[in-house]
């Protein structure tokens, strides 16, 4: 039966394809004697030809965009409304304090995260609050919302910059809005710059007397950032952590998942509860407190997909034994 239908479909397909060849060819003038199929495998080389074509004016219309947004889009100082070179021009503890306050956001989409820790943290006026967001539209929005006047005596970072596991070029989806991500199927046709994000906490972030708090949204990648943080013994870096677990997306990894929940145990993190961004925004729309929050425990109770696990350092962890001058040595070998 199978076989039948498969001989019929081609039956069709191959009527159909020759009633619309002979009708090109004499339109254009171009028909001979020759057998149909001659016509068939013209026809099928002008296709693959104008294939061709195509996919490499796009690859050649995405590189220059590539180029372009490595060459527009620079880290930005909200405070000092400017533009840095690079990461060394960075500065921090901005207000001079004994304890440095540092707040980072992987993957702010449009600012609203930072806008809200600004506004639930009585404190946040004490932190350098550094975040990273490499989509060149995101990169907009983020800039345009956290250079409002109301912001202008925070110290905000913008690095517009993929947080990886390596210094590389890497494939992104860009123009997803929130759902922008790294591309592992290497299906897009866009290559943005990426970090080794804990080399580069360790080499940039003051060990001593520092409160770091990271808030980490990666759709699909999370795991292996954190994977390797736990085998490279930075995760222990960060008194806080905000995690978006993306595992609804792909169910495979949930095993890994689990896996990395325990690390955090291990390490000296209690999880304390679950919040998801639609109840956030809407405390901050009615201008509410943190303790206005929904707290969730039972991950059943929440129907909605953007939801963080917050882990919290404990107080015997609180000097970071992991951050020892040994941390440092390995990594200034690498």
């Amino acid at each position: 039966m199978k076989l039948r239908f498969i001989n019929i479909f081609w039956t069709f397909n191959l009527k159909f394809f020759n009633r619309n060849t002979r009708k090109m060819y004499p339109m254009l003038n171009l028909y001979t004697k020759k057998k149909p199929q001659y016509y068939q495998i013209c026809l099928i080389c002008t296709f693959l030809v104008l294939s061709i074509l195509i996919f490499s004016i796009r690859n050649l219309i995405n590189y220059f965009s590539t180029r372009t947004y490595s060459e527009t889009l620079q880290i930005y100082n909200v405070y000092k409304s400017a533009y840095l070179s690079s990461d060394n021009e960075i500065a921090l503890n901005l207000h001079n304090h004994t304890i440095h306050y540092i707040y980072i956001d992987i993957g702010c989409f449009n600012g609203e995260t930072i806008e809200h820790f600004i506004y639930f943290n009585l404190n946040s006026i004490n932190y350098d609050i550094i975040t990273f967001e490499p989509d060149p539209i995101n990169y907009q929005l983020c800039k345009q919302r956290l250079t409002q006047e109301k912001y202008r005596n925070y110290n905000i970072i913008i690095i517009p910059k993929v947080v990886w596991i390596r210094n590389e070029k890497i494939w992104y989806h860009i123009d997803l809005g929130q759902r922008s991500r790294i591309d592992l199927s290497k299906t897009s046709f866009i290559k943005l710059d990426a970090i080794d994000f804990s080399s580069w906490l360790t080499q940039f972030i003051p060990l001593n007397n520092t409160k770091l708090h990271i808030k980490l949204s990666m759709p699909g990648t999370e795991l292996i950032l954190l994977e390797k943080m736990i085998l490279d013994e930075t995760l222990a870096l960060a008194d806080k952590w905000d995690v978006e677990w993306t595992d609804n997306i792909d169910r495979r990894t949930l095993p890994l998942r689990y896996y990395v929940q325990s690390m955090f145990n291990s390490v000296g993190y209690d999880w304390k509860y679950m919040t998801c961004l639609r109840d956030r925004r809407k405390v901050f729309k009615f201008k509410g407190r943190d303790v206005n929050i929904t707290r969730y425990r039972n991950l059943h109770n929440i129907a909605d997909l953007e939801i963080f696990f917050h882990y919290v350092q404990r107080p015997e962890i609180a000097d970071r034994p992991y951050t020892t001058t040994t941390t440092m040595k390995k990594f200034n070998k690498s």
